[in-house]
């Protein structure tokens, strides 16, 4: 990965040991144990808990091994749990004659991470054709599920995430086995209006739909050669918006590391347009920085056509989605400008990411019914809110003048 000083040691420690081609681990050496807890954190936030154990369990201090071995005890009760969940959506959904493909999650198994245990999952997105999704709604319903804070606007690409009331709270464990999952009832795979670029070919991977079985779970999947391409869409929309997932770009790392066949790649390359393969290459080229993944000849081939506007991104800004996790910035505006389709609006892609006017969801007691919430926990969840809408608020006011001045740096080394 390329360095950076903003970039603290410890979470620099987690990408070297990390790397697929050179490991290394010298820097765990010599982390503090204060810096130790701060690697455990980062690991927990950015879902790369698991990953790191599984690599690196023999430079581990015994207290932190301790602890992520109870992280993958209790991710493997979360996968009991998930199936069951699973299922049950599936056979509701059936009996109501709607079919849908499940995306990302467990269906990545095996292909990005070898045991689905191995992978942290908060929610079920399934996909169903636009003319099923109010009939999918009212059937999630009926299983007890419902909108996130009651909003009903859509999001970009499914409806309003559905959550169970079961009382359950916050406790600062990503991996609480009792963390109830949500259900994201999708309708699209690409925003082209939100984005400002399309993504042609997208809509044949329905056509494509493959049944699978996993375990003792069966369903529908995206056909094998379409999953790295909607895990790099959905990688892309998270960097564009500056919130990138570095467990996204391990799992890309990862299918990249395994999948070396060549007749996987021209078929690939044959299923695939230009600008859908310019995507899932974007990806590929910073999974390569971050990881030190090897890639494919024929995925090396596409990085390399790149236009020359986002190599010159990649050259000097693939690390700053890493470095958002610590220092805000919004280098990832100049990549987004880059791909916009002609005669898309620049400006108001600047405003929305320069000026972002939309209000954050509810943060607190989101799972606890109503009768459930007193003016005790009211007043918490009151607290909470209006100091992350603080914080968020504060995050961009910060970065203003900067991102600015980076972006006039931008345009003047693009004339020159």
């Amino acid at each position: 990965m390329t360095p950076s000083r903003h970039i603290p040691s410890h979470a620099r420690a987690v990408f070297a040991a990390l790397q697929f081609t050179t490991p290394s681990f010298e820097a765990l050496g010599e982390l503090t144990d204060a810096e130790w807890r701060q690697l455990v954190d980062f690991c927990n936030r950015t879902q790369l808990a698991i990953p790191f154990l599984l690599r690196c369990r023999d430079h581990l201090p015994a207290w932190v091994a301790d602890g992520f071995h109870r992280n993958l005890a209790n991710n493997a009760e979360r996968w009991g749990r998930t199936k069951v969940t699973f299922r049950q959506a599936r056979d509701t959904f059936a009996a109501a004659g709607l079919e849908f493909v499940t995306l990302k999650g467990f269906t990545h198994a095996p292909g990005f991470v070898t045991d689905p245990r191995f992978r942290t999952q908060y929610d079920l997105d399934l996909l169903f054709p636009r003319e099923q999704i109010e009939a999918a709604s009212a059937v999630a319903l009926g299983l007890g599920y419902e909108p996130l804070g009651g909003e009903r606007r859509h999001p970009v690409d499914h409806l309003p995430t559905l959550i169970r009331k079961t009382g359950w709270e916050w406790r600062g464990d990503y991996f609480d086995p009792e963390l109830p999952l949500a259900l994201e009832l999708h309708f699209r795979l690409w925003d082209e209006g939100t984005e400002g670029f399309a993504l042609p070919g997208v809509d044949q991977f329905w056509q494509r739909r493959q049944r699978r079985t996993l375990e003792d779970i069966e369903f529908t999947s995206f056909d094998a050669i379409d999953l790295p391409g909607y895990a790099a869409a959905h990688a892309l929309r998270h960097l564009l918006r500056g919130d990138s997932r570095p467990a996204h770009i391990y799992e890309i790392a990862c299918f990249l590391e395994n999948n070396s066949e060549a007749a996987f790649w021209r078929r690939w390359r044959e299923c695939h347009d230009e600008p859908l393969r310019r995507v899932q290459a974007i990806c590929f080229a910073i999974a390569r920085q971050w990881f030190g993944c090897r890639l494919p000849a024929i995925a090396q081939e596409e990085t390399e056509r790149l236009p020359s506007p986002v190599r010159a991104w990649l050259a000097a800004y693939a690390h700053t989605p890493a470095l958002n996790l610590f220092h805000p910035t919004k280098h990832e505006l100049w990549l987004h400008l880059s791909l916009l389709d002609p005669g898309h609006s620049r400006l108001r892609i600047l405003r929305r990411r320069l000026l972002p006017l939309q209000l954050p969801g509810p943060v607190d007691a989101v799972h606890l019914p109503k009768d459930a919430i007193g003016w005790r926990i009211r007043l918490r969840a009151a607290r909470r809110y209006w100091l992350f809408l603080f914080a968020r608020t504060w995050r961009h006011a910060r970065v203003l003048v900067p991102t600015l001045c980076s972006g006039a740096a931008w345009a003047w080394n693009r004339r020159q």
